[in-house]
């Protein structure tokens, strides 16, 4: 289920946030959820779905979209007084408190810049039938440990085939917690756009998080294989740490 939340400013256009504002979505997520139900908030940021040592939140949200928007250092000028913010998740709960949270306050802060909701719009389920082009409406990031790097062990990766098969393996494991079961169609490939590539100086983005850098990937990209895959993907994000803002994605045809 996906949802797209329009805001408007409570002050004027051409007020600024941080860059790096995810962990205020963050805050606000569990906020409206624990004015629903408290115990499903405490569950899913304290517990969460677990296989073997990987814990999912199977929800992920885009960045904030914002027609007339300007980049100035570590700020984000706002141009105009509305915006809105996209949130999806296999599990219906998660919704239905969202939404239900929501309705009881349905202000959004933002460092110390407020907004409130003025709608909330269901987002019809897509075709997905394979191949798929899919745009990034945040990062998408995944990672390997690094035995080598005594510095910094984690090593985020680039676009290719090591990049892909990451993905697949954490598609896998999704499915696997959202079904019970493993997917009976377990291939998928995954090809970020060349000429995209070539025409952007950079399709990475290094997002700061509470002090952890993380580096993740923002390009279209074609995937082609398993349907129950990229069902998952498409509903609870591709690769890592969807549930602090990255690997939410938009289908857009092939």
């Amino acid at each position: 289920m996906r949802v797209r939340l329009h805001f408007r400013l409570d002050g004027p256009a051409g007020q600024r946030i941080p860059v790096n504002y995810n962990s205020w979505l963050v805050s606000a997520v569990y906020h409206w959820l624990s004015l629903s139900s408290r115990d499903y908030a405490d569950f899913l940021h304290n517990v969460g779905y677990r296989m073997n040592n990987h814990v999912y939140k199977l929800f992920c949200f885009s960045q904030l979209r914002v027609r007339q928007r300007r980049v100035v250092g570590e700020w984000l000028h706002l141009g105009t007084t509305d915006f809105s913010w996209s949130l999806s998740s296999a599990k219906e709960d998660f919704v239905a408190h969202l939404l239900a949270g929501l309705s009881k306050d349905p202000q959004l802060t933002v460092a110390d810049v407020r907004a409130t909701a003025q709608q909330v719009e269901h987002i019809p389920e897509p075709a997905l039938k394979p191949p798929v082009r899919f745009v990034c409406l945040s990062p998408i990031t995944v990672s390997i440990w690094d035995d080598h790097s005594a510095k910094n062990p984690i090593r985020y990766l680039f676009p290719g085939e090591e990049f892909a098969e990451a993905v697949r393996i954490n598609l896998k494991r999704k499915h696997q917690l959202i079904f019970g079961k493993p997917p009976l169609d377990e291939s998928f490939s995954m090809d970020f756009n060349a000429d995209y590539a070539a025409q952007k100086r950079r399709i990475t983005r290094l997002v700061d998080f509470k002090g952890i850098k993380v580096r993740g990937v923002l390009c279209p990209f074609d995937v082609d294989g398993s349907e129950e895959l990229l069902r998952v993907g498409y509903d609870c994000g591709f690769g890592e740490k969807n549930s602090i803002g990255f690997g939410m994605v938009e289908a857009r045809g092939k």
